[in-house]
């Protein structure tokens, strides 16, 4: 599994209304993309002065669906002219399953992941 972390600083200049074209055309992707692909986004809660904006956190099962993500037309489509800068990480991780998860919080632990 592939996730993929964004992060993105709007202008100074952003109206509300290009920003809230940007959330939307992002909600609008999982309807337009044939991929298996879980994606969470919003706009940052302000707790740091040097946080980005807006962040999206997405969950493919394989780079090679990121990459097919990556050039699709829905996604080449998203409006950017609100943002000054991205910046993004991607990373594999092994699938986490419901057992193990529950596994995690049933004996105390605080959920996070170990190596195996």
């Amino acid at each position: 599994m592939l996730i993929h972390c964004l992060t993105v600083r709007f202008k100074e200049t952003a109206t509300p209304q290009q920003i809230e074209t940007f959330h939307a055309a992002l909600a609008a992707l999982p309807d337009q993309i044939d991929l298996p692909f879980h994606a969470r986004h919003g706009h940052d809660r302000g707790e740091r002065p040097a946080n980005a904006d807006y962040a999206v956190v997405s969950e493919f099962e394989s780079a090679e669906d990121f990459s097919r993500f990556l050039e699709h037309p829905a996604h080449k489509a998203i409006p950017r002219d609100a943002v000054e800068s991205f910046n993004s990480v991607q990373f594999m991780v092994e699938p986490y399953s419901a057992d193990r998860y529950q596994s995690d919080h049933s004996h105390g632990g605080n959920g996070s992941i170990q190596p195996d």
